[in-house]
């Protein structure tokens, strides 16, 4: 998968690149319900560019899948545990409101999976799952002057 996007910033070697919308979104702009900034994404990534530069960057489709695989499969394991801890739990504390125990838990499970996803970012972010720089073009206004 590739995208273009427009350096604007730039510290060093770390380029903050912003990207349109994709086409396949369509008119949808439900991530921001309806506003006209709805496809504004943001990532640092390093590189050599300067500001106002358009940068192709790529990521490997199978890598793609992977990373939404993961980033949904983890919280939902955090809440399906949570929700059967829980129902354990009830069983055993009989006077209490067992939907309320197991709905805790739940919420408690998926706060948990958070924390795992958090801890394991820095591991995902490097190597074969990192976009990376494909191409650079000059911006316009730098090659006029």
């Amino acid at each position: 998968m590739t995208n273009k996007g427009i350096v604007t910033q730039v510290n060093g070697d770390v380029l903050t690149i912003v990207f349109d919308r994709p086409e396949a979104c369509g008119d949808c702009h439900n991530c921001m319900r309806g506003s006209e900034d709805c496809a504004k994404h943001t990532i640092t990534l390093r590189g050599k560019a300067e500001k106002g530069d358009v940068v192709e960057v790529e990521i490997d489709d199978s890598n793609v899948v992977a990373m939404s695989a993961t980033a949904y499969l983890i919280p939902l394991a955090g809440f399906g545990l949570g929700l059967g801890g829980g129902w354990l739990l009830s069983r055993a504390l009989t006077g209490l409101n067992a939907e309320l125990i197991m709905a805790l838990c739940a919420v408690a499970g998926t706060g948990l999976a958070y924390l795992v996803m958090r801890a394991l970012d820095p591991r995902f972010a490097k190597g074969r799952w990192e976009p990376r720089i494909v191409s650079v073009t000059r911006s316009a206004a730098k090659e006029e002057a």
